[in-house]
């Protein structure tokens, strides 16, 4: 069997490691692949063995990718699995590094529906019914998605958040005819999540209200 005569610290990445077998460079190693197979000078190592190792650095490669994602901001899972996916690790590889970081703590759906619901009631001034969509597209389940809004939009005052853009709004609307001003205004406030419960009361606020039967918002 092979022996393991030198193992070297890569001069420009100090967490990687050269390994000589029989004297050969045989592969380049991440220093935990190292440590998880305990490798040292002058140990035997069998074909196998060669393979579960080539087989750890790529499932270590993996999990650092997986690391960086989640270093710049929160993941879903689908999230996270769909951009490892595209560095073609395999579905066992990718399945059990995800399988570690929720097991670690560091990948948390639960967790990252309440960020994005936060982030979509308090600062992108989102209404329920889109952040619910978004949380979808980012792959997080259904139930998930509404234990997380029903949170955080219990404490949010969504008419406030309403009125609010509407303001703002409302001053490029003041030429329009006031039909029109209200359906340009209620299809903004549409594509931003909020109901027609919450629209129609903030348009005749901000517009006046027209009275009739609402049927121009």
């Amino acid at each position: 069997m092979p022996v393991v005569t030198k193992i070297v610290e890569q001069k420009k990445r100090p967490n990687r490691r050269n390994v000589y077998l029989d004297g050969a460079f045989a592969f380049g190693l991440n220093d935990n692949v190292v440590a998880r197979f305990r490798l040292r000078e002058g140990m035997s190592i069998s074909p196998e063995m060669v393979a579960e190792i080539a087989a750890g650095e790529v499932r270590q490669e993996c999990l650092d990718y997986a690391m960086k994602y989640l270093e710049a901001r929160l993941h879903s899972t689908a999230e996270l699995r769909r951009k490892l996916m595209r560095r073609e690790y395999g579905e066992t590889v990718i399945d059990g590094v995800l399988a570690d970081l929720v097991r670690m703590g560091y990948l948390d759906d639960a967790r990252y529906a309440k960020s994005k619901a936060l982030s979509a009631a308090e600062h992108k001034h989102h209404g329920r019914r889109r952040a619910f969509v978004e949380l979808l597209k980012a792959g997080v389940k259904k139930d998930v998605a509404d234990a997380a809004l029903n949170d955080v939009y219990e404490q949010t005052n969504s008419t406030a958040a309403a009125r609010l853009l509407a303001e703002k709004k409302a001053a490029s609307l003041k030429k329009l005819e006031p039909a029109v001003a209200r359906r340009r205004l209620a299809g903004m406030l549409m594509r931003r999540g909020f109901d027609y419960e919450t629209i129609k009361p903030v348009i005749d606020q901000v517009l006046g209200d027209r009275g009739g039967d609402g049927n121009d918002v």
